[in-house]
């Protein structure tokens, strides 16, 4: 048995839990041992010596589903099923990706940007004549929002 085998708990298949059909191995449950995809792309962004752009991360082996969360067998799905029923902050995120709090905080504002500009919006923005639902907090270095209800 390698050290692999030995320091993961034998879980049992969950049935009941099917695996997302992007994820790149094919699994029909979230996996039960690590994910030898999802550690080899968490190696190889831990080995670069910056930051990548998405374009270079995109050109990375391994799975682009990887999370640095070593309970989820290192998967995003399980992650998300198993261990992401409340908000997580932008560190957590931040770790969990392999990142920076930085880029996380420049990906939030595209969102953000993306949503506010967004027909869905725009067309409650009308319907509310002008008052804004997105206003912004800051809370220091970054700006973030909040929607009102």
């Amino acid at each position: 048995m390698n050290n692999q085998q030995q320091s993961q708990p034998q879980q049992k298949v969950n049935q009941n839990n099917p695996m997302d059909p992007r994820c790149p191995r094919k699994l029909n449950t979230l996996p039960c041992t690590w994910c030898s995809l999802a550690v080899l792309r968490l190696k190889t962004l831990r080995n670069t010596e910056k930051e990548l752009s998405e374009e270079e991360e995109n050109q990375l082996p391994g799975c682009p589903w990887a999370v640095s969360h070593q309970l989820s067998c290192y998967c995003f799905f399980k992650f998300a099923s198993e261990y992401l029923n409340t908000p997580i902050s932008d560190m957590e995120i931040a770790h969990l990706n392999s990142i920076s709090i930085d880029t996380v905080k420049r990906t939030e504002r595209k969102a953000m940007s993306k949503v506010k500009n967004s027909d869905f919006i725009l067309d409650i923005k009308e319907a509310m004549e002008g008052e804004g639902i997105l206003n912004p907090i800051d809370n220091g270095d970054f700006p973030e929002h909040s929607l009102m209800y």
